[in-house]
């Protein structure tokens, strides 16, 4: 219960720093390609887009761009992603990862990257790059709950992104029948939970008003 209470207090006080800080706000990012807010989020494609180009992707609004821009380090369980990682290349998905971490998973992106060069990119780490991300971002996987991926998934919700992720106290899991939720939330530590909550993030992404409702519903997060 006490481990509990803290990481409540501790993720307010980093919602109120984002909430607060226009960095972290797409209505005023000057670091992105197309100012956006809850009412215009019709221009956060914009950014897909000029991103996508910047990183070598092919644009398409009918694929998913996945994310993951904390460091690639066992605390952040990166296993699970490896995991799952070639079912998720077998999707109709992209995903851009930021390059920090430790230098065996730093290995196995770049390979990966290698490998599959129309599907994954490897980019810079720095805020800069990860506001640009965000802003082109559908999807955030988060792999834990550690300090690093809550203050990820907090950022990119602000921008709209929809997080893949376990409980946390800011997310709501994705309900279609009450067309409710900002998440799609899975069992923490089960790679085969996560995977299948990915699918479901995939499913709705297929239909851009639902999905869009779900992405205005993560930039409410208080």
């Amino acid at each position: 219960m006490i481990f509990r209470d803290r990481y409540a207090i501790i993720a307010r006080y980093l919602r109120s720093k984002l909430m607060t800080n226009n960095k972290f706000n797409p209505a005023y990012d000057n670091k992105i390609s197309q100012k956006y807010s809850k009412k215009t989020i019709k221009n956060k494609l914009k950014n897909k887009e000029v991103f996508c180009e910047e990183i070598g992707l092919t644009f398409d609004k009918k694929i998913p761009l996945i994310c993951v821009t904390y460091p690639l380090t066992d605390q952040n369980n990166l296993a699970m992603i490896q995991d799952i990682m070639n079912g998720i290349l077998e999707q109709p998905v992209e995903i851009v990862i930021t390059s920090i971490g430790t230098e065996k998973y730093q290995k196995y992106f770049t390979g990966l990257a290698e490998e599959n060069p129309e599907k994954v990119a490897i980019t810079e780490a720095s805020e800069d790059e990860k506001r640009k991300i965000y802003a082109a971002a559908d999807i955030i996987l988060i792999s834990t709950t550690s300090n690093e991926c809550l203050k990820e998934a907090q950022r990119a919700m602000l921008y709209g992104v929809v997080p893949v992720t376990p409980q946390i106290d800011f997310v709501e899991d994705y309900n279609p029948n009450q067309e409710r939720g900002n998440a799609f939330v899975y069992i923490k530590d089960s790679p085969w939970s996560l995977f299948a909550n990915l699918i479901r993030a995939q499913e709705s992404f297929r239909f851009p008003f639902d999905f869009k409702n779900i992405k205005i519903a993560s930039m409410e997060i208080e």
